[in-house]
């Protein structure tokens, strides 16, 4: 009897090996900034997309879209980040054909965005900037790739335009943002 509960712990072991063997990191498709301590480029500001770890989510894959473009795939313990001019940005996370979340995020130049998902829910919410670069010194960087379902034209493509004044706020709602160093 022990030598089979001690089997089938292996087994269930070497499984959990197997899956989080799938991915070993994200996958994001816009350029990765090469040092993500120092502040954005003039002109920009930064997102970062955290996903927390999980112990059942080893293998289980976050697509990020930003304005219906993706931007990354996010999974257990990982995260991407990205340089963008400033204006409101809107983020999603489409999974099994189905948006399981969206959120509106307005952007300022020269700002710094960390933004965390938890496994048991794809809504980001905003963190100081001291947790987001805890976690991006304990995470594994992302893999740089393009994008499946798109040319590599990042640098070139048109994002979404400062809102112009007297605008009024979307209805599917605004990124809660944290206040503190950083933001």
């Amino acid at each position: 009897m022990r030598k089979s509960i001690t089997g089938t712990g292996m087994a269930c072991y070497l499984l959990l090996l197997l899956l989080s063997g799938c991915a070993t990191s994200a996958t994001q498709y816009a350029p990765l900034p090469p040092d993500l301590r120092a502040a954005p480029e003039p002109g920009k500001a930064r997102i970062c997309v955290i996903r927390g770890f999980a112990l059942a989510a080893m293998a289980v894959e976050c697509p990020l879209q930003e304005d219906g473009v993706p931007r990354g795939s996010l999974i257990n313990a990982s995260y991407i980040c990205w340089e963008r001019p400033p204006g409101e940005v809107r983020l999603s996370t489409p999974a099994w054909d189905v948006l399981t979340y969206k959120g509106n995020l307005p952007v300022e130049p020269g700002m710094v965005y960390y933004l965390y998902m938890d496994y048991l829910s794809p809504q980001l919410k905003s963190i100081p900037a001291k947790e987001g670069q805890k976690y991006l010194a304990e995470y594994s960087r992302p893999l740089v790739a393009m994008a499946k379902s798109q040319a590599p034209t990042y640098q070139g493509q048109a994002l979404s335009p400062p809102a112009p004044a007297g605008a009024q706020p979307s209805t599917e709602g605004t990124i809660p943002r944290a206040t503190g160093a950083g933001y």
